[in-house]
């Protein structure tokens, strides 16, 4: 299976999300859309939509709604809507569940109630466990039309299944490698503000990453096997 993998920045990558795909026999082609991360607003020409049997869409440091990110967040909506329409398997992550909610007609804005660390959510699904999971968000959207609720926290939708797709706000793929390339490039800043300390939470995720293997394995082959194959 060929997966198209959208990786919004250079540092939004799949890491242990990708890894466990390559092991299901996933071939990942990766497309980075912004190459510098202080110059956003780009042209972006995005892969012909044909040939790809899932799609996989990363975090990134920005918002769906900002003005800086239009001229590429628009095609990039229109080569997932395209995809969705069809049927292609989507699986969105953080800023990727923003995209793909936008498409299905959901709201995305930000939040009074911002998620930075490991953190475990609400699940209503046996395939989505309560975590934790690493959080690094300040916003929310609503749940899309016809879409399934598969977990929420305090500051709202954590997870969705919309017909073959999957869509969660939380970050299964950090590494703690990951996590300390985002702090480098003023990460840590929001973290400091929220008075939580950089150095830590990169401690934590060595240990976390680790103990949260299984709950990222049983999520990805659920995807795989039952909304994406079915």
């Amino acid at each position: 299976m060929r997966a198209l993998v959208v990786e919004h920045d250079s540092l939004s990558t799949p890491e242990r999300v990708g890894e466990h795909l390559e092991r299901r026999g996933v071939s990942l082609e990766p497309f980075i859309v912004v190459h510098d991360l202080e110059n956003p607003e780009v042209d972006v020409a995005f892969p012909e939509a044909d040939g790809y049997d899932l799609v996989v869409l990363m975090g990134a440091p920005w918002s769906v709604y900002e003005s800086r990110v239009q001229r590429w967040v628009r095609p990039e909506m229109e080569l997932v809507s395209h995809h969705l329409a069809r049927g292609t398997p989507v699986l969105g992550i953080c800023f990727g569940a923003q995209i793909m909610a936008s498409c299905l007609g959901a709201t995305v804005s930000r939040t009074s109630r911002p998620e930075y660390g490991w953190g475990t959510v609400e699940s209503r699904s046996r395939d989505i466990a309560p975590g934790p999971w690493f959080q690094f968000h300040h916003d929310e959207f609503t749940l899309p039309d016809g879409a399934v609720p598969l977990a929420y926290t305090e500051s709202g939708l954590q997870a969705f299944a919309h017909q073959r797709s999957l869509g969660v706000q939380f970050h299964p793929e950090v590494t703690p490698r990951l996590v300390s390339s985002w702090f480098e490039v003023g990460g840590d800043v929001e973290l400091t503000e929220a008075g939580i300390d950089p150095d830590e939470l990169v401690e934590e995720t060595s240990r976390l990453a680790l103990l949260t293997q299984p709950a990222l394995e049983q999520m990805l082959d659920w995807w795989l096997e039952e909304l994406a194959g079915g």
